[in-house]
């Protein structure tokens, strides 16, 4: 198989096939009643208003939002591992994803862009992100060149 030797691509790969695990887990909690919103629609009313997220130029605009997110990510992801090596990649993912969460889901609750009324919202979408940087740091490590990572 051929190996991945740009870190920019890498990551962008990585963040973005790593996000689908994530993305489905946030949909069925969605409609498990168990979270009151979907993670484009929260990106979404970043940049538009919270009536306009939920119409389709709004999911457009969250699916991007989004999309870039998850790229960031990766491509954070990727820079890690390059320079820390494969040892606990996993966890190094998960540390990553969880730094995004928390100063995504905070900011984004503190700034009243969204707050959720479902007691495990907050919960579910940090196990969500979980999923999301172990996943994002094995495609990291699988699908990188080795000379990108040290001995």
């Amino acid at each position: 198989m051929h190996k991945i030797k740009d870190r920019i691509f890498l990551g962008i790969v990585a963040g973005m096939l790593g996000s689908i695990p994530g993305r489905i887990l946030n949909k069925i909690e969605f409609e498990f009643g168990l979270t009151d919103s979907r993670y484009e629609q929260m990106a979404a009313s970043l940049f538009v208003t919270k009536k306009d997220a939920h119409k389709s130029k709004g999911k457009v605009v969250g699916k991007i939002a989004n999309s870039l997110l998850a790229n960031a990510v990766g491509v954070a992801t990727t820079y890690t591992l390059s320079a820390t090596g494969r040892d606990y990649s996993l966890l190094k993912g998960i540390g990553i994803t969880s730094i995004a969460w928390q100063g995504i889901y905070g900011i984004s609750t503190q700034a009243h862009v969204r707050k959720s009324k479902k007691p495990l919202a907050a919960m579910l979408s940090y196990v969500d992100h979980v999923v999301f940087g172990a996943t994002t740091a094995k495609l990291v490590t699988t699908l990188g060149d080795d000379s990108l990572f040290p001995r």
